[in-house]
């Protein structure tokens, strides 16, 4: 499911180690202003449908809506929507940090947030 873009990111996903699925992302300012993120598409993970799932960082959780998408090229992807400026405000997100979305549990669509 990984993807990321960009040498920390690669770096940070390289040296995370886990038996759960789980992607990296390098936040760049774009993911600030948008209320929503890019993500992988999770094919084989998560049923390609609207989904509301959960993000763990610590003690805290917020809920977010999970979209399918189809770019330009037909490439289908995913995208956190509503509920993800909140978590971004919240979680304290910047520029330049790498996230780290860890999906502990597959039934309820609970990923544990990395911060990096």
């Amino acid at each position: 499911m990984n993807w990321p873009k960009g040498a920390k990111a690669q770096e940070v996903a390289t040296n995370f180690n886990s038996n759960n699925p789980f992607f990296t992302i390098l936040i760049k300012p774009i993911n600030l202003v948008q209320n929503r993120l890019y993500i992988p598409s999770l094919e084989g993970v998560i049923e390609n449908k609207e989904k509301n799932v959960m993000l763990q960082i610590g003690k805290r959780s917020w809920n977010v809506k999970l979209l399918p998408f189809y770019s330009a090229t037909n490439k289908y992807g995913r995208r956190l929507s509503a509920g993800w400026s909140l978590f971004a405000s919240e979680s304290g997100l910047k520029p330049g940090d790498v996230y780290v979305f860890e999906l502990i549990n597959k039934s309820d669509l609970v990923f544990k947030v990395h911060v990096f």
